[in-house]
């Protein structure tokens, strides 16, 4: 199962609807406290 993380709220240069598919993105974007930014969905394919 492969998870994208979709921007909700706008946060560092990224805008609403943004998809982030990078797990390098994925993981700092956690660790620099902005969860609260993105929702995980499931990549399709």
């Amino acid at each position: 199962m492969t998870i994208k993380m979709v921007v909700v709220k706008p946060f560092g240069g990224f805008k609403r609807g943004d998809m982030i598919a990078d797990p390098a993105a994925m993981a700092k974007i956690v660790a620099d406290g902005h969860a609260q930014s993105v929702v995980r969905v499931m990549a399709e394919g």
